[in-house]
Order: C-alpha cells, then sequence, then structure tokens
C-alpha cells in the first residue's frame, strides 16, 4: 500500500507541473505535441519513482 500511494503522489505531481506548464505555453501561443507531452511525462514519473524508491531501499539496507 505504501508503494501504491508513494506512485499516486508521483503521478499527481508531474501531472500539476504538466497542467502549469500547459498553461503557460497555451497563454504565450505555443502549441505542445500531446504524444511527446504524454510521454516525457510518463518516463519522468517513473524516473522520479525509481528514484524514491531506491532512496528507501538504501535507507533500510543501510540500517
Amino acid at each position: 500500500m505504501k508503494h501504491f500511494l508513494k506512485g499516486t503522489a508521483v503521478v499527481a505531481l508531474v501531472l500539476i507541473v504538466k497542467i502549469i506548464i500547459n498553461i503557460v505555453c497555451n497563454m504565450n501561443g505555443v502549441d505542445l505535441n500531446s504524444n511527446g507531452t504524454a510521454a516525457v511525462s510518463a518516463v519522468s514519473a517513473m524516473f522520479i519513482y525509481d528514484r524514491w524508491i531506491q532512496n528507501e531501499k538504501n535507507k533500510e539496507n543501510q540500517e
């Protein structure tokens, strides 16, 4: 359950950042490619989650 909540938090964070970027780009008249932004968001979320879990595992191994 702990990993599910961490995954949910990472997805929420990535989506909030994505929404902010889209708002700023739309205000300046820049159209973003939805396929490209979706791929970047997914990969970013995976890397953030993996790093977060890796740090947790390292702390558990040191104890």
